[in-house]
């Protein structure tokens, strides 16, 4: 995932693993995907719908 939101143009891009596999991704210090909030893996549909503003 971060590798796709990086040659998009947007970053830095951080992972942070939590508990039970659960992680959240932020994009230049803000969340854009939380696997805790949505409870599964994000499909690249989910990724172009990442607001990046």
């Amino acid at each position: 995932m971060k590798a796709w939101i990086e040659a998009r143009g947007h970053g830095p891009v951080e992972t942070r693993t939590g508990k039970s596999g659960q992680f959240d991704v932020t994009v230049d210090g803000k969340l854009a995907y939380s696997r805790y909030e949505t409870g599964r893996f994000p499909w690249e549909a989910d990724l172009e719908k990442i607001s990046f503003g």
